[in-house]
Protein backbone atom coordinates (compact mmCIF):
# COMPACT_ATOMS: atom_id res chain seq x y z
CA UNK A 1 0.00 0.00 0.00
CA UNK A 2 0.97 3.76 -0.88
CA UNK A 3 2.89 5.53 2.43
CA UNK A 4 -0.11 8.34 2.02
CA UNK A 5 -2.83 6.13 1.79
CA UNK A 6 -1.66 4.32 5.03
CA UNK A 7 -1.11 7.77 6.88
CA UNK A 8 -4.67 8.65 6.15
CA UNK A 9 -6.25 5.71 7.44
CA UNK A 10 -3.84 5.57 10.45
CA UNK A 11 -4.50 9.25 11.01
CA UNK A 12 -8.43 8.75 10.57
CA UNK A 13 -7.88 6.05 13.24
CA UNK A 14 -5.70 8.11 15.79
CA UNK A 15 -8.74 10.60 15.16
CA UNK A 16 -11.33 7.87 16.29
CA UNK A 17 -9.21 6.59 19.07
CA UNK A 18 -8.93 9.80 20.50
CA UNK A 19 -12.43 10.83 20.56
CA UNK A 20 -15.12 8.49 19.68
CA UNK A 21 -14.40 5.31 20.65
CA UNK A 22 -14.38 6.30 24.44
CA UNK A 23 -17.92 6.53 23.94
CA UNK A 24 -17.78 2.82 23.52
CA UNK A 25 -15.94 1.66 26.53
CA UNK A 26 -16.46 -1.36 28.91
CA UNK A 27 -14.67 -0.45 31.95
CA UNK A 28 -12.23 2.28 30.29
CA UNK A 29 -11.17 -0.02 27.73
CA UNK A 30 -11.88 0.53 24.49
CA UNK A 31 -10.22 -1.11 21.43
CA UNK A 32 -6.69 0.26 20.43
CA UNK A 33 -7.26 0.88 16.49
CA UNK A 34 -3.48 2.09 16.25
CA UNK A 35 -2.22 -1.00 17.57
CA UNK A 36 -5.01 -2.65 14.99
CA UNK A 37 -3.63 -1.16 12.07
CA UNK A 38 0.11 -1.95 12.64
CA UNK A 39 -1.12 -5.54 13.21
CA UNK A 40 -2.67 -5.44 9.57
CA UNK A 41 0.23 -3.31 8.31
CA UNK A 42 3.31 -5.73 9.50
CA UNK A 43 1.04 -9.29 9.01
CA UNK A 44 -0.14 -8.27 5.32
CA UNK A 45 2.45 -6.37 3.55
CA UNK A 46 5.54 -6.53 2.75
CA UNK A 47 7.19 -3.00 2.95
CA UNK A 48 7.15 -1.05 6.49
CA UNK A 49 4.65 0.99 6.51
CA UNK A 50 3.29 -0.81 9.94
CA UNK A 51 6.42 -0.27 11.54
CA UNK A 52 7.30 3.29 10.66
CA UNK A 53 3.90 4.74 10.92
CA UNK A 54 3.38 2.91 14.30
CA UNK A 55 6.45 4.25 15.39
CA UNK A 56 5.25 7.82 14.50
CA UNK A 57 2.01 7.49 15.44
CA UNK A 58 2.75 6.07 19.24
CA UNK A 59 5.29 9.23 19.49
CA UNK A 60 1.69 11.35 18.73
CA UNK A 61 -0.64 9.30 20.76
CA UNK A 62 2.02 9.71 23.55
CA UNK A 63 2.16 13.52 23.28
CA UNK A 64 -1.51 13.83 23.39
CA UNK A 65 -3.14 11.62 25.30
CA UNK A 66 -0.38 10.13 27.62
CA UNK A 67 1.85 10.75 30.61
CA UNK A 68 5.51 9.31 29.21
CA UNK A 69 6.34 10.06 25.97
CA UNK A 70 7.86 7.07 24.06
CA UNK A 71 5.97 4.05 25.57
CA UNK A 72 3.24 3.61 22.78
CA UNK A 73 5.84 4.08 20.15
CA UNK A 74 8.41 1.44 21.86
CA UNK A 75 5.57 -0.78 22.08
CA UNK A 76 4.29 -0.61 18.47
CA UNK A 77 7.67 -0.85 17.73
CA UNK A 78 8.41 -4.14 19.17
CA UNK A 79 4.72 -5.52 18.28
CA UNK A 80 5.44 -4.65 14.75
CA UNK A 81 9.02 -6.15 14.65
CA UNK A 82 7.45 -9.74 16.43
CA UNK A 83 4.56 -9.69 13.78
CA UNK A 84 6.73 -8.92 10.88
CA UNK A 85 9.03 -12.21 11.99
CA UNK A 86 6.13 -14.30 12.13
CA UNK A 87 4.34 -13.89 8.87
CA UNK A 88 7.38 -15.49 7.21
CA UNK A 89 6.10 -18.90 8.83
CA UNK A 90 2.13 -18.05 9.19
CA UNK A 91 -0.13 -18.34 6.29
CA UNK A 92 -1.50 -15.03 5.68
CA UNK A 93 -4.73 -16.09 4.31
CA UNK A 94 -5.99 -18.36 7.10
CA UNK A 95 -7.92 -16.43 9.05
CA UNK A 96 -7.50 -18.53 12.52
CA UNK A 97 -3.51 -17.16 12.54
CA UNK A 98 -4.14 -13.33 12.10
CA UNK A 99 -6.87 -14.04 15.10
CA UNK A 100 -3.92 -15.81 17.34
CA UNK A 101 -1.62 -13.06 15.80
CA UNK A 102 -4.16 -10.32 16.99
CA UNK A 103 -4.22 -11.84 20.53
CA UNK A 104 -0.77 -12.21 20.70
CA UNK A 105 0.18 -8.96 19.81
CA UNK A 106 -2.65 -7.36 21.89
CA UNK A 107 -1.70 -9.26 25.17
CA UNK A 108 2.56 -8.30 23.91
CA UNK A 109 1.86 -4.69 24.17
CA UNK A 110 -0.81 -4.23 27.05
CA UNK A 111 2.15 -6.09 28.89
CA UNK A 112 4.81 -4.27 27.79
CA UNK A 113 2.98 -1.13 28.66
CA UNK A 114 2.25 -2.00 31.67
CA UNK A 115 5.53 -2.95 33.15
CA UNK A 116 6.64 0.45 31.57
CA UNK A 117 4.62 2.28 33.12
CA UNK A 118 4.91 0.24 36.70
CA UNK A 119 8.28 0.92 36.34
CA UNK A 120 7.63 4.56 36.80
CA UNK A 121 5.13 4.48 39.47
CA UNK A 122 2.31 3.65 38.07
CA UNK A 123 -1.03 3.06 40.71
CA UNK A 124 -2.39 0.43 38.23
CA UNK A 125 -2.06 -3.11 40.02
CA UNK A 126 -1.49 -6.02 38.15
CA UNK A 127 -5.13 -7.91 38.94
CA UNK A 128 -6.51 -4.90 37.16
CA UNK A 129 -4.63 -5.59 34.47
CA UNK A 130 -5.76 -9.03 33.97
CA UNK A 131 -8.85 -8.07 34.48
CA UNK A 132 -9.15 -5.66 31.60
CA UNK A 133 -7.38 -8.01 29.49
CA UNK A 134 -10.42 -10.35 27.89
CA UNK A 135 -12.38 -6.74 27.29
CA UNK A 136 -8.59 -5.66 25.27
CA UNK A 137 -8.21 -8.73 23.31
CA UNK A 138 -12.34 -9.36 22.21
CA UNK A 139 -11.83 -5.85 20.85
CA UNK A 140 -8.63 -5.48 19.24
CA UNK A 141 -9.55 -9.03 17.42
CA UNK A 142 -12.53 -7.81 16.15
CA UNK A 143 -11.68 -4.74 14.25
CA UNK A 144 -8.16 -6.84 13.66
CA UNK A 145 -10.88 -9.22 11.82
CA UNK A 146 -13.16 -6.20 9.86
CA UNK A 147 -9.62 -4.97 9.07
CA UNK A 148 -8.12 -8.18 7.51
CA UNK A 149 -11.54 -8.35 5.82
CA UNK A 150 -10.77 -5.23 4.46
CA UNK A 151 -7.21 -5.70 3.48
CA UNK A 152 -7.04 -8.47 1.88
CA UNK A 153 -8.46 -7.97 -0.89
CA UNK A 154 -5.93 -5.91 -1.63
CA UNK A 155 -3.12 -7.57 -1.15
CA UNK A 156 -3.98 -11.40 -2.75
CA UNK A 157 -4.33 -11.35 -5.85
CA UNK A 158 -5.40 -14.71 -7.52
CA UNK A 159 -4.28 -15.33 -10.79
CA UNK A 160 -5.99 -16.62 -13.64
CA UNK A 161 -5.29 -19.54 -14.63
CA UNK A 162 -5.57 -19.67 -18.20
CA UNK A 163 -4.55 -23.35 -18.96
CA UNK A 164 -7.28 -25.22 -16.72
CA UNK A 165 -7.41 -28.24 -18.09
CA UNK A 166 -11.03 -29.46 -18.83
CA UNK A 167 -11.59 -33.22 -18.75
CA UNK A 168 -14.96 -35.13 -19.97
CA UNK A 169 -16.17 -37.87 -17.89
Amino acid sequence: MKMRFAVIIFGVAFLLQGTVLNLFSINGATPNLVLCLVIIFSFLYEDSNGLTLGVVFGLLIDTCMSQYVGVSAFCYLIVSLIVINLRETINKENLASVIIVSVGSTLIFNFIYFIIYACFGSTYSLLYWLKLQPIYIIYNSAVVFILYLIFIKKVVKYRNDRYLIWKKY
